[in-house]
């Protein structure tokens, strides 16, 4: 049922064009290496490129409308995945159960931050279902079931998860402190110990779509990363060696406006009436079915509100999704508790999730009018417009990622203009950019030496192909991000 409601939810909010909105400026990178085959930016993201490509054999909408509807049904799965474990794991198996279940799941679905990014072109819709998977494996781990054939599927998805956000790495310490006991006390039972070797084999089968990335990069696509051929190029893409730096970054002082900033988000993703569930949820004991849960969910919240608040960029808050995960499933469980109070002889806890649910409802209009990213085109018209005044043969110099990956969309993923050439003039500091140029375009004049620093080797393209017009763009962004350009 929480898939369909939120399925409804998010798909009528679906962008027909390339939009920027709700932190979506990646999508034209995305759309560009799906449709060209090619190796997106660092961590390279190879599931989420298969499964884009995927999507885009769907017969119906436009590109960017089918690369974001695999982030809708994907989140939209999820959210039913959060509720059928509230279902399974945390509630009684009644009626009052279903309603905090339901609850769990909606709460999530339906918060602004998850429903932003339910209805764009970005690895966040997906990465929301990856977190809920890892929750159920590691769940049934703990729990000690040992079906090999579900367990193992799932071990092979997170497995796949990897390849979709480096983030999903977080779940690694939760995953060694639930098996490592285990294994420990299998260690004698010859029939066990290959449960976990299945388990694991499993798990690196799925980490294995990273091998895509090479094989992709022998074919010298235009979007192609790092060119992960060697092992060089290969650590800097899966690595996101070029972000590390962004880790915890950030000086005390906005460290500080960030966790006020993290405390403000919780607020506005549950609502208070949401809030002072979870918080109940979260430091209210009530029994062992509960709380040998409340570490995984105590590790979930914490590792990923920890990394959205030290991550030094503007939309490190996205990174807050898996923690809102845990939050959701104390919202319920902090409904549940609330089935024990009475009051005159009647149980406090339907006056409650009736209450909740209300609220949650009420509050989807103006939720959908928040994240709404039908109206925010303008980087595709941007696109559509610098490729239609170039003149022919232009060299296009852009200089960041809002100029260069809607132009990247355009030009490579649609085939438009193919007599121009698209140059990323911060990008020419790298070889790996230069020899994909080379590749892909064989008649343009190259600097004899690659001992130019910087961007200058970029800059000297002009004076080397004097012949052709160049074209400039420039990303302004004092109030809001702008993008213009002049061509001669």
């Amino acid at each position: 049922m929480v898939f369909l409601v939120l399925s409804t939810l998010y798909i009528p909010l679906l962008p027909l064009e390339l939009t920027r909105a709700n932190f979506g400026g990646d999508g034209g990178d995305f759309l560009a290496a799906i449709l060209t085959h090619g190796v997106a930016h660092p961590g390279g993201y190879p599931t989420y490129l298969l499964l884009g490509e995927a999507f885009q054999f769907i017969p119906l909408g436009t590109i960017p409308w089918r690369g974001a509807l695999l982030s809708a049904i994907s989140t939209a799965f999820a959210g039913g995945l959060v509720s059928l474990w509230v279902w399974h794991f945390l509630s009684p198996h009644s009626l009052s159960g279903q309603v905090i279940s339901l609850i769990a799941g909606l709460a999530w679905g339906s918060a602004p931050l998850v429903w932003s990014q339910a209805v764009i072109v970005e690895v966040h819709g997906l990465q929301a279902l990856m977190a809920v998977i890892w929750l159920w494996w590691v769940t049934l781990l703990r729990k000690g079931v040992r079906h090999t054939g579900g367990v193992s599927f799932l071990s092979w998805i997170a497995g796949l998860s990897l390849g979709n956000h480096l983030t999903i790495f977080l779940f690694i310490p939760a995953l060694i402190a639930t098996i490592l006991p285990l294994i420990l006390k299998d260690f004698r039972g010859r029939q066990k110990l290959k449960f976990w070797l299945v388990q694991g084999l499993t798990f690196l089968l799925g980490a294995s779509v990273y091998l895509l990335l090479p094989l992709r990069a022998q074919m010298y696509p235009p979007i192609n990363w790092g060119n992960p051929q060697s092992w060089e190029g290969f650590w800097w893409v899966v690595s996101g060696q070029p972000y590390r730096g962004l880790v915890f970054h950030t000086s005390v002082e906005g460290m500080l406006e960030r966790i006020s900033a993290w405390a403000r988000i919780l607020l506005e993703q549950f609502g208070l009436p949401g809030l002072v569930l979870g918080v109940l949820g979260a430091v209210i004991s009530d029994h062992d079915k509960v709380d040998r849960f409340q570490g995984l969910l105590l590790w979930v919240f914490g590792s990923f509100s920890a990394f959205a608040i030290g991550y030094d960029t503007p939309d490190s808050l996205v990174y807050l999704i898996p923690a809102l995960l845990a939050g959701a499933v104390w919202v319920g469980k902090g409904a549940m508790l609330t089935f024990q109070w009475h009051w005159r002889g009647w149980r406090l806890g339907w006056l409650v999730s009736i209450g909740m649910l209300v609220f949650l409802l009420g509050r989807l209009p103006e939720t959908a009018r928040q994240v709404d990213p039908r109206m925010e085109t303008e980087v595709e018209q941007f696109a559509r417009e610098v490729l239609q005044k170039a003149p022919t043969g232009a060299l296009i110099l852009t200089e960041a990622d809002e100029d260069t990956f809607p132009l990247w969309y355009a030009h490579f993923g649609l085939g438009e203009r193919p007599d121009v050439q698209i140059i990323v003039l911060p990008l020419t500091q790298f070889l790996w950019y230069r020899e994909t140029l080379r590749h892909i375009y064989p008649d343009l004049h190259w600097p004899s030496t690659d001992d130019l620093a910087g961007s200058a080797w970029g800059e000297a393209l002009p004076g080397l192909n004097a012949g052709r017009p160049v074209c400039r763009t420039h990303v302004e962004r004092e109030y809001q991000i702008q993008v213009r350009y002049e061509c001669r």
